[in-house]
């Protein structure tokens, strides 16, 4: 068989969204940071992140990681995270399943019954801390990069919804947070299609209208994602959210940088304090829990630690291939590739 490229990867889901993790295959780039080989990445072989996650290797909620070595000495690997939307600065849910992934693989030395793993990120180094019995993960537990509350109270005016109020929040990635009730919308699956239309929305006008820059980075920032509360819906002592993420994507998972997001709005306006227990609830059900541990600085701005727990679970070991003559060599998608076309 005849091989252009070929990439090993392991599928897992977290808590219901997709986590493929790229083991081998991906181009090593150089950099003194993650960030920087993000960077490069995204410049250099974009083509990449379209091979693996649009069509026919993958689908329109597609979500994942690349393994590389770390920059940073601390850290186990480096980790960057690709979605069919584009290459992200961090992913709880991408995280928790690449922890899952590194221990139940072997591919750390496994101690029971915490095993510890540190990922360079581009947001940062973050920690998980993988609880194992018998070799098996029963939960992973991650302490996220420092989380703040951005803006609030922004007036965007939205194409068929009018002029919605929002906030800002990053949580390792910058979110637009708006109310389901204000869009005449609860966050159920018989919902999906409209909350995904909305979603979209809000993200452009939210991205278009309110320029963020993270205080420590300095440089303008797009807002990637979207968060859509619903405070009617969902199981009792827990907070129903859709995040909305890419061109069409409705994450299946609660979101871990949308867990980080909403727990620093939510500390930000005076609804939870430091050790308070949160639970994020996704439109399928499944559960994130959230902890605020301390509060650190990052130049003026008052910024909040989270933690995530989580599950995720092994699917598949896979050994993708790229056929020289395949007509569709980035792969395709309809109606969210918008980039992706026969070459």
């Amino acid at each position: 068989m005849r091989s252009a490229r070929m990439f090993t990867v392991v599928d897992s889901h977290s808590a219901g969204a997709a986590a493929r993790v790229v083991t081998s295959g991906a181009p090593l780039v150089g950099g003194t940071t993650i960030m920087e080989k993000r960077l490069r990445l995204m410049r250099d072989h974009d083509d990449v992140r379209k091979l693996l996650m649009y069509e026919p290797r993958g689908n329109a909620q597609m979500s994942g990681s690349i393994l590389l070595a770390p920059c940073d000495p601390r850290a186990d690997f480096g980790i960057v995270f690709i979605e069919t939307g584009g290459w992200l600065t961090m992913c709880g849910a991408g995280t928790i399943g690449a922890a899952t992934v590194v221990v139940e693989c072997g591919m750390v030395p496994v101690v029971e019954p915490v095993t510890t793993v540190t990922f360079d990120t581009p947001a940062g180094l973050v920690v998980a801390r993988v609880d194992v019995s018998d070799g098996v993960v029963q939960g992973v537990t991650i302490e996220n990069v420092p989380s703040f509350l951005y803006a609030t109270d922004q007036l965007i005016d939205v194409p068929g919804f009018g002029t919605l109020s929002v906030d800002i929040a990053y949580g390792g990635n910058f979110y637009v947070i708006a109310s389901a009730e204000d869009l005449g919308l609860s966050v159920i699956p018989e919902h999906a299609g409209e909350l995904a239309r909305a979603g979209r929305l809000i993200r452009d006008a939210a991205d278009a209208a309110i320029p963020v820059r993270h205080p420590e980075r300095g440089e303008p920032e797009r807002i990637p994602d979207a968060l859509i509360t619903d405070e009617r819906s969902g199981s009792e002592g827990a907070h129903r959210v859709l995040v909305f993420f890419g061109e069409s994507g409705i994450d299946r998972s609660p979101g871990g940088t949308g867990t980080s997001a909403r727990m620093a709005q939510r500390y930000g306006r005076g609804h939870q304090q430091l050790g308070d227990t949160y639970i994020q609830e996704s439109i399928i059900g499944t559960q994130f829990h959230g902890h605020l541990t301390h509060t650190t600085q990052l130049g003026t701005t008052t910024a909040v630690i989270p933690t995530i727990r989580g599950r995720a679970h092994i699917t598949a070991h896979t050994t993708f291939h790229l056929d020289p003559h395949d007509p569709y060599p980035h792969g395709f998608g309809v109606g969210y590739a918008t980039d992706a076309h026969r070459h």
